[in-house]
């Protein structure tokens, strides 16, 4: 069962709200144990051009190998 660092309601990025008419997206903290947090997409994106590298506790591979899992 993951475990949900926040809710729809509010990005754990930048903390908005999301953008009218869309709903923020998971991004994996970590897949072992599962993590996720709603952000929005933009904010995906920083996180993984490094501007948020405490949100991403995996190494390479994690996510193939939980996927491949499921």
């Amino acid at each position: 069962m993951p475990k949900y660092l926040n809710d729809r309601k509010k990005c754990l990025v930048c903390f908005k709200e999301p953008e009218q008419g869309f709903e923020l997206i998971k991004h994996h903290v970590s897949y072992d144990p599962e993590i996720i947090a709603f952000v929005h997409y933009k904010c995906h994106a920083e996180i993984h051009d490094d501007k948020h590298p405490h949100l991403i506790q995996y190494e390479q591979g994690d996510s193939r190998r939980f996927y491949a899992k499921s």
